[in-house]
């Protein structure tokens, strides 16, 4: 699923990684979950740090949860982060162990103090140019604050539940 150079090239970018991360993945008889797996192992074939972990709950799609010292982080991937995903999933495992580039302080705060608890589901299309800044900011928001959960879930494995909640938005007058 990832060739050598991009392997290669996640070896330089995850080296200074200090803390453990997990990247729990449900048990799922989804016909992608093979996908997944393979490139969760991939991933932490990159690095010492990182452990592909398996979750003993069931879901019914592909699901990989990240986890920084045992610890949720509050992001969730729903779906093959493939494509330009593939970039966020990345973003979280640094952002995870507090590297990449990450806001000032003043904006940190900020996104500590809001209310919570904060729950947000961000469908996503894997053609889409600007899912990915929306969903690196949401999962780095999840990631500083203790409150905060969001999940990438790939529209093209929930269509059902696309249609009804556009259908019921609708309803509301609510249109594109």
């Amino acid at each position: 699923m990832l060739d050598l150079n991009i392997l290669e090239q996640l070896k330089d970018v995850f080296k200074n990684l200090e803390g453990e991360i997990n990247l729990r993945i449900k048990q799922s008889h989804d016909e992608k979950q093979n996908e997944l797996m393979e490139m969760l192992l991939a991933l932490e074939s990159t690095s010492k740090n990182i452990h592909v972990v398996e979750d003993k709950n069931h879901s019914d799609l592909p699901r990989v949860v990240l986890e920084y010292e045992g610890q949720p982080k509050g992001v969730e991937f729903v779906g093959i982060p493939g494509g330009h995903e593939f970039t966020s999933l990345v973003l979280s495992i640094l952002h995870t162990d507090g590297k990449g580039k990450l806001p000032d302080e003043m904006i940190i705060r900020r996104i500590k103090n809001l209310k919570g608890p904060i729950k947000l589901k961000t469908y996503i299309s894997l053609s889409c140019e600007n899912c990915p800044e929306v969903v690196q900011a949401l999962n780095l928001m999840a990631i500083l604050h203790p409150d905060f959960e969001h999940s990438m879930i790939d529209g093209e494995l929930v269509q059902d539940e696309l249609k009804k909640t556009w259908h019921s938005r609708s309803s509301f007058g609510i249109q594109q």
